[in-house]
């Protein structure tokens, strides 16, 4: 294939291939109409003249081929039409695209991008007199995803040249002197056969012990990743090869690629990705039997046919791969999952296949190419990660009964661990997706960060990985029955939320910010406050918020949550006073005071863990509270820049947030004394205090003053309700906490 400048994608002049693709489509159909002449004239002539002998036979024939070599020049010809009139759309959309990214994006961005040869692109800020040439760390990696898409983009249009090469070759067939080789009717006909061509070559090379050549994969790799989203082309892939042969394929080369590592895993690794989107994009059309008989695989050992393959993987296991990728159907997902869980249950413990003891020196090795995720092992983690990206089949799998031993649970009790006694009887036990699970930890059960996502989905309305979103989708009731079984549950037993789902729940929380303020607010004076959303338990709300106050990422992302949402409801009640009953500096207070409330909650349980963490022995302690202290700092880092993605006000209001210290804690990485422990945590626990009041005015700021209030007596009155619902928030912590110690759960 060859290679691409970023000039050659900007300059070319597409008019002239437009031009061409006019002409042929004339061609095209003066060939029809001599087609069509031929068949009706002289074909037809002399089929039906009556005459015979020798002169007879060879002008027959003569007659036929001569007809034959006109339908062929126009089928030739409209392949070539074809091909190039799909390129040349293509290629203008792309062009169009790299032009918007250097003229627009990079403009706006104040970057400029150059060729860096092989289709590759770079970035650098131009020097601008008088400035400091100093960039955040946010406008670098914004310029980095900006050249990465238009070398994207320049990759996808070094791809069509090559199909179009490759697949013009083959129409045109190098014979002068005879039409009728290789006809397609666009390009995506051409571009598949040749992704099926190389997939089946790949599995025929891998029973003899052979693979194909880097260049080959290379191919392979280009094909799928950039016509995945085209529904024929997927269509048409997933078809030619079959469920076996597509499951077959891909754990073949995950396997290998896993196994050897380098340019082999990376080039794996892309075409997992994309034969996953592919699979999103093709189900639909595939239709109920070709899915029936992938389920029937998913429950089967599948014979990889690989020279010296010791492993049998199920089915369902290499789809887990797959389904980690793309956006796939309400439908697909619920025949899928649930069968996926009633296998499981029946076979109590023993449905997935695992390596045996050859394969424990290789640590990367499994079905997932992915960097991240686990071995692939466990076919839920992918299922999971799937409804993550789908709300409303995740809402339905985890509200679903399904056939199983004993007794009867929803999806939910079983893979979050309550069980059908509401005690664990019966749940899943979640075990490493690592090849050798020997001495691995529970960090390495992936699965759980899956069904956080699958969670965050279910309870939001929203992907868990969405972007700017418009309008928040209605909590439904059969989202908020989910919630406040996860409110219940983990108030019950906070063992059941792994340390990997700590910021979906924290996000969780966010969401659900006017039930929870609902809950805990003082009497039913401001009922109205929060739009008389539904009401959770009010201890076992406490209880939920000091069980996220615990997990520096859901301590973050709750934190973040509560006070954008406070921010919000300020600026809706002075904007919109008429909407509210009571005044508008009434409600300004009791916003503060409910926020200063759930802060005080979960600070106090992030101070409780800081000196509990002193009970452990030195390093133990020195160890854990570094590791929480990066996360926090990577939360606070990350997280804290997407928070106006999630509600619609000014950047302002979170800047407190970013100041949230947590390096005091774990300055030396040392710890004489449970005393100094304890001093550290009401240090940040007091540093926890400031955030909360310096939120609350920072929302008052950007909601503004109302009308007829004074200023000064306003920001002193939100100050004190803030610190005043901090200190309840405390009590409200300790109360709860009182309460389950004294009442266990069994």
């Amino acid at each position: 294939m060859g290679s691409l400048a970023l000039t050659d994608v900007t300059e070319v002049n597409l008019g002239k291939l437009g031009t061409a693709v006019a002409d042929w489509k004339k061609t095209v159909d003066n060939l029809k109409k001599l087609a069509q002449k031929a068949e009706d004239g002289m074909y037809a002539k002399s089929e039906s003249a009556r005459w015979e002998g020798t002169n007879a036979t060879i002008t027959r024939d003569f007659v036929r081929k001569t007809k034959k070599e006109f339908a062929d020049a126009h089928a030739q010809a409209n392949s070539t039409y074809q091909i190039l009139d799909d390129a040349h759309q293509e290629l203008v959309k792309i062009q169009q695209k790299v032009k918007t990214a250097i003229e627009v994006d990079a403009a706006t961005m104040g970057v400029r991008l150059e060729d860096a040869g092989g289709g590759a692109v770079r970035w650098f800020f131009p020097h601008i007199r008088g400035d400091s040439d100093e960039h955040t760390q946010a406008q670098r990696d914004a310029a980095q995803a900006l050249a990465d898409r238009v070398a994207g983009l320049i990759g996808h249009a070094m791809e069509i040249d090559a199909s179009v090469a490759r697949a013009l070759g083959k129409t045109h067939g190098n014979d002068t002197g005879n039409f009728g080789h290789k006809n397609y009717e666009s390009l995506d006909d051409a571009q598949e056969e040749r992704a099926n061509e190389l997939a089946q070559k790949s599995l025929r090379m891998y029973k003899e012990g052979k693979e194909l050549s880097e260049a080959e994969l290379r191919e392979l790799q280009t094909l799928i990743k950039y016509n995945a989203k085209d529904q024929p082309f997927a269509e048409a892939l997933y078809r030619d090869l079959g469920p076996e042969g597509a499951l077959r394929f891909q754990a073949q080369l995950s396997l290998d690629g896993t196994a050897d590592g380098g340019t082999q895993l990376q080039l794996a690794r892309s075409i997992q990705d994309s034969m996953g989107v592919a699979l999103a994009t093709a189900q639909p059309k595939l239709g109920d039997e070709w899915t029936q008989d992938l389920m029937k695989l998913g429950r089967s050992n599948l014979d990889l046919q690989m020279s010296g393959n010791l492993i049998e993987p199920k089915g369902y296991q290499v789809l887990g791969t797959l389904l980690r990728h793309g956006e796939y159907s309400k439908g697909f997902l619920d025949k899928v999952g649930n069968d996926m869980i009633a296998y499981e249950r029946e076979m109590d413990g023993g449905a997935w296949s695992r390596p045996d003891g050859s394969y424990t020196g290789m640590k990367g090795f499994g079905l997932n190419a992915d960097k991240d995720g686990g071995g692939g092992w466990d076919p839920l983690t992918g299922l999971l990660e799937a409804y993550g990206h789908n709300p409303d089949a995740s809402t339905a799998f985890l509200s679903a009964n399904v056939a199983g031993p004993g007794e009867s649970m929803t999806n939910l009790d079983y893979l979050m661990g309550m069980g059908s006694d509401g005690k664990g009887e019966g749940a899943r036990t979640w075990i490493p997706d690592v090849t050798a699970p020997i001495n691995a930890g529970e960090d390495k059960v992936f699965g759980k960060d899956a069904l956080g996502h699958a969670l965050e989905a279910a309870v939001t309305g929203m992907p868990y990985d969405h972007g700017d979103v418009d309008k928040r989708p209605e909590h439904t009731p059969e989202r908020l029955e989910i919630m406040e079984k996860v409110v219940n549950s983990l108030a019950g037993d906070p063992k059941l939320m792994h340390d990997s789902m700590g910021d979906s729940m924290g996000r969780m929380a966010g969401e659900y910010m006017p039930e929870i303020n609902n809950t805990l607010r003082q009497g039913n004076t401001f009922a109205e406050l929060y739009g008389h959303p539904h009401s959770f338990n009010d201890l076992a709300t406490a209880e939920f918020l000091d069980v996220l106050g615990r997990n520096p990422d859901a301590y973050a992302e709750a934190t973040l949550g509560a006070e954008n949402y406070s921010a919000s409801l300020m600026n809706d009640v002075v904007k919109h006073p008429e909407r509210f009953s009571g005044t508008a500096s009434e409600n300004l207070q009791n916003i503060a005071f409910g926020t200063g409330s759930i802060e005080g909650i979960l600070s106090g349980a992030r101070h409780d863990e800081i000196v509990t963490g002193g009970q452990l022995s030195d390093q133990d302690y020195n160890d854990q509270l570094q590791k929480r202290a990066d996360m926090f700092n990577s939360v606070f880092g990350s997280t804290v820049g997407l928070a106006t993605e999630r509600v619609p006000i000014a950047g302002e209001i979170i800047n407190g947030v970013t100041e949230m210290v947590v390096g005091e804690v774990v300055e030396g990485a040392e710890r004489n004394t449970a005393d100094e422990t304890a001093h550290n945590a009401g240090e940040s626990s007091f540093k926890s205090r400031q955030n909360a009041l310096e939120q609350a005015l920072n929302g008052l700021a950007v909601a503004g003053i109302p009308d007829g209030a004074n200023a000064t007596d306003l920001r002193g009155a939100v100050d004190n309700q803030s610190n005043l619902g901090y200190d309840h928030g405390q009590h409200l912590q300790g109360d709860a906490k009182d309460f389950y110690k004294r009442n266990p759960p069994e």
